[in-house]
């Protein structure tokens, strides 16, 4: 990570003394310090690696999260709120733990228990719809949910800073693997990577369309377009696909010069983008076949699905196929709605599918009925956000990269709230509001 302001040296320290703050501040006085230490981090994956040479520090994320939770139960309030998603959750978390133990039975592996390597994988999965509800639970106030945007927004400049510096010296006159990089996403991947990227310039657009100040609009799309440019240069066909899917969904939905603006895009892109990148897309097809790296996803879902015929209903079990090596050396079926199907079968991608469809119809409806507009454009971004995840699972999983998704969930949370305060008409006074928080009872004032 480049954007370090003479600090290099001393980011660890101070990323882990933060979180002793953040856990304290948490749990003693107010649950949201945590949601905000976190924030920044959650996309720099390279820059949480530096807490790992502390005690506790490679489980920073999960302790300042238990933190939050044991914060919002000590002002009385509840860690499981009343969400759209709460149920829905429950019943999915429940039922792809039960998947995990199956998953043992099959393997001819020991039952995950905590510490196991399959139960941390189970737990890292789970953690990101833990952070809806416990963005919901905390009830950050419109000024705090502002807050939190930027805290997005100056993480991603880094991550687009740090990945632009790093490719800036490269040659993109023809396309090499060799010219791809994950900058700060670290083990996500270059097509991690690229998922974030057009789910977060989506986002961004769904902000712009509802913002009045124009000075706030033209921020959002300055650094929508330089998100823009570091997904060119990832040269992630998925990445491409994903962002497209997103920009049809806004302009469907919300602005129709984006149609139009998308239909000259797609006429007028060759002359655009570098050679590289036009090299990369071409590829796919150009040789009169599949290239290599298509056809080696074609064998993949071939091989899944001889796996789901003997398992149709239940799957494998969670967590399953990483560990059969059935296609060379490959733990992924490079889709992640299949991957879902082999290991949890037609039941688990069942309720994968509606959870996302409750997500989608959530947001979008939120949007459209909300009065305040800043609400609306929460709304919006989920919904678009969504739309571009999806198809970006289409090429591999990004589910379960928290720092690919997990902003996704925290957008949600900060729906889930929202709502809440429009039905119950809370005042939209940002600093009144904020001044009205409560404090826990048992706080001592000097």
């Amino acid at each position: 990570m480049s954007l370090h302001f003479g600090a290099e040296g001393s980011i660890g320290i101070i990323l882990y003394l933060g979180a002793i703050v953040a856990v304290l501040a948490s749990i003693f006085w107010r649950p949201v310090v945590g949601i905000f230490y976190l924030v920044p981090l959650i996309p720099l994956q390279t820059m949480r690696y530096r807490l790992n040479g502390f005690p506790l520090g490679a489980s920073v994320v999960t302790i300042v999260l238990l933190a939050v939770a044991i914060g919002v139960m000590r002002g009385k309030r509840q860690v499981l709120p009343k969400t759209p998603w709460t149920v829905l959750i429950g019943i999915y978390s429940a039922f792809t733990f039960l998947s995990l133990i199956l998953g043992s039975f099959y393997l001819g592996a020991p039952l995950p228990f905590p510490g196991s390597e399959r139960f941390s994988v189970w737990a890292d999965y789970m953690m990101m719809p833990a952070l809806l509800l416990l963005v919901a639970a905390v009830e950050p106030t419109r000024l705090q949910m502002k807050g939190i945007i930027v805290m997005m927004c100056l993480a991603v400049l880094a991550l687009d800073r740090n990945f632009l510096s790093t490719v800036s010296g490269r040659d993109f006159s023809a396309f090499s693997y060799d010219l791809r990089d994950a900058g700060s996403m670290g083990y996500a991947g270059i097509n991690g990577m690229a998922a974030f990227e057009a789910q977060f310039v989506i986002f961004l657009l769904a902000l712009a369309a509802f913002e009045k100040n124009r000075f706030l609009r033209l921020a959002y799309w300055a650094l929508g377009g330089l998100s823009a440019v570091c997904l060119m240069y990832s040269m992630s066909r998925g990445g491409y696909v994903a962002i497209l899917a997103g920009w049809l969904f806004l302009g469907l939905a919300k602005k129709r010069w984006m149609l139009v603006a998308l239909i000259a895009f797609i006429f007028t892109w060759t002359a655009l983008v570098p050679n590289a990148v036009r090299e990369r897309v071409t590829m796919t097809y150009d040789t009169g076949g599949l290239d290599h790296s298509s056809e080696t996803r074609i064998t993949l879902w071939q091989d899944a699905m001889q796996v789901f015929d003997s398992n149709i209903i239940l799957g494998s079990g969670f967590n399953t196929y990483a560990y059969m090596h059935r296609v060379g050396n490959y733990e992924d079926t490079h889709n992640f709605f299949l991957k879902l199907l082999v290991e949890t079968g037609v039941f688990g991608l069942a309720l994968f599918l509606w959870l996302l469809a409750k997500t989608f119809r959530v947001g979008l409806a939120f949007s459209r009925h909300a009065k305040d507009p800043f609400y609306a454009s929460l709304g919006l971004g989920l919904a678009g956000w969504l739309v571009a995840a999806f198809v970006a699972n289409m090429f591999g999983d990004r589910w379960n990269y928290l720092q690919v998704c997990g902003y996704m969930w925290i957008v949600a949370g900060m729906v889930a709230h929202a709502k809440k305060m429009e039905e119950a008409g809370a005042p939209e006074d940002d600093v009144a509001a904020d001044l009205e928080t409560p404090l826990p009872d048992d706080a001592v004032l000097a």
